[in-house]
C-alpha cells in the first residue's frame, strides 16, 4: 500500500477515480460470489468447476484494496484514487509467478499522503493489515464454501488455498509487506 504511484515498484496501467474502483470492486466481488453460488447448481461438472474458479479468483483479486479503503475510511484516512498494475510484491513469488504476477490486473488504493501522515498510528496500522486480513478471510471462505457444497474440486481449492494464504501472509510480513508496515504503525503508537 503506497501513498504515491512514484513510490510503487509496479508500473500503473490506468488510473481511476475512487468512485469507480469501489464500483468495480463491489461489482467483481458480487459477481465472484454469484459464480460460487452458480457452482453449486445442478450443471455439469466443467462448467461448475469454471465458475467455482471464477468466483474464487473474482473474490480474491476485489477484497484486498476495497478493505484497505473501508478500514482506512473509518479510521479517517482520505484516498486520493485507485490504480491497476501488477502486484506490489512480484518479486516474493517463484520464478515464473513473478512474471504472471507483474502482469495480473490487481485494484491498489491510493491514500491522501497528508491525511495518512495525520492519521492515527492505530488506524494507520489497522487499515494498512485490513487488505490481507481480508484477502485471507474471503478468499478461505469462498474456498469452503465450494468444498463444503460438494463442488467438483472444492476440496483441491482449499488444499491450494490454504497453501496460497499461508504464503501471502509470510509475502506480508517482509519488509514493504502490508503486515510489516501494520506492525510498524502499532509500534509507533
Amino acid at each position: 500500500m503506497s501513498n504515491t504511484l512514484n513510490n510503487s515498484n509496479r508500473k500503473a496501467r490506468h488510473v481511476l477515480s475512487i468512485f469507480a474502483g469501489n464500483l468495480l470492486q463491489g461489482a467483481g466481488f458480487g459477481l465472484g460470489c454469484l459464480s460460487l453460488w452458480f457452482s453449486t447448481q445442478p450443471i455439469s461438472v466443467p462448467i461448475r468447476v469454471m465458475t467455482m474458479i471464477a468466483g474464487y479468483l473474482l473474490i480474491y483479486f476485489t477484497s484486498h484494496s476495497s478493505a484497505h479503503y473501508l478500514v482506512g475510511r473509518l479510521g479517517r484516512i482520505r484516498f486520493s484514487h485507485y490504480s491497476v498494475g501488477g502486484s506490489s510484491h512480484a518479486s516474493s513469488y517463484p520464478p515464473g509467478m513473478q512474471q504472471i504476477f507483474e502482469r495480473l490486473p490487481f485494484l491498489k488504493v491510493h491514500t491522501n499522503s497528508q491525511s495518512l501522515k495525520s492519521a492515527d498510528s492505530t488506524a494507520q496500522a489497522l487499515m494498512f493489515g485490513a487488505g490481507i486480513v481480508s484477502t485471507v478471510v474471503l478468499s478461505s471462505l469462498a474456498a469452503l464454501f465450494a468444498f463444503r457444497a460438494d463442488v467438483p474440486g472444492g476440496l483441491s481449492l482449499l488444499i491450494f488455498n490454504v497453501i496460497w494464504q499461508v504464503s501471502s501472509l509470510i509475502a506480508e510480513m517482509r519488509q514493504g509487506g502490508d503486515l510489516a508496515k501494520a506492525a510498524k504503525s502499532f509500534r509507533s503508537s
